[in-house]
């Protein structure tokens, strides 16, 4: 750290799906000339402030939806991508941090098209895709789905501070 005392709340960053805590459901393997969703989730064990997210996808992403699902079943919208492009993956940051309550469950949806009519499928003709075997396997031509967060132990007030450029 760049401070003569150490941060009282250290950011915390977890990932969901492909290499991370929460498994994806079904397994993700999408067959030739299907478009197929898959999901992902977790429960938040404390109040967090989630700073920042890492959608991630490969070629035959389509579309990705994330959101939390309070224990009061009211829904906090993360991030909804319509139109998935691989060249704009980006760290998205929120212009405030959003506080997701204990007990909420952070869902997340994938859509994978890998049919002919999809440009960015790198087989013609489609066939299946799937994760490969490990890190050093992972090549774009596979798939993955991975939903990286960044967050700190929620403190009140913390939906008031902005987090934009000054």
């Amino acid at each position: 750290f760049f401070s003569p005392t150490s941060p009282k709340r250290p950011i915390k960053e977890l990932q969901l799906g492909t290499f991370g805590i929460a498994p994806i459901e079904p397994k993700l393997v999408i067959p030739p000339n299907e478009i197929k969703t898959f999901h992902t989730q977790w429960q938040v064990p404390e109040d967090i402030s989630l700073l920042s997210i890492n959608p991630h996808m490969h070629l035959v992403g389509k579309s990705m939806l994330a959101y939390a699902l309070t224990p009061a079943n009211d829904t906090i919208r993360i991030i909804k991508i319509t139109k998935w492009d691989f060249r704009w993956q980006y760290y998205y940051t929120f212009q405030k941090m959003k506080k997701i309550p204990a007990g909420s469950v952070i869902h997340v949806f994938a859509t994978y098209d890998n049919t002919a009519q999809n440009p960015n499928n790198p087989y013609h003709p489609p066939r299946e895709i799937s994760e490969g075997e490990g890190n050093e396997s992972m090549q774009t031509t596979e798939e993955m789905l991975q939903f990286i967060f960044s967050f700190l132990p929620y403190q009140a007030g913390d939906e008031n501070i902005s987090l934009e450029k000054k």
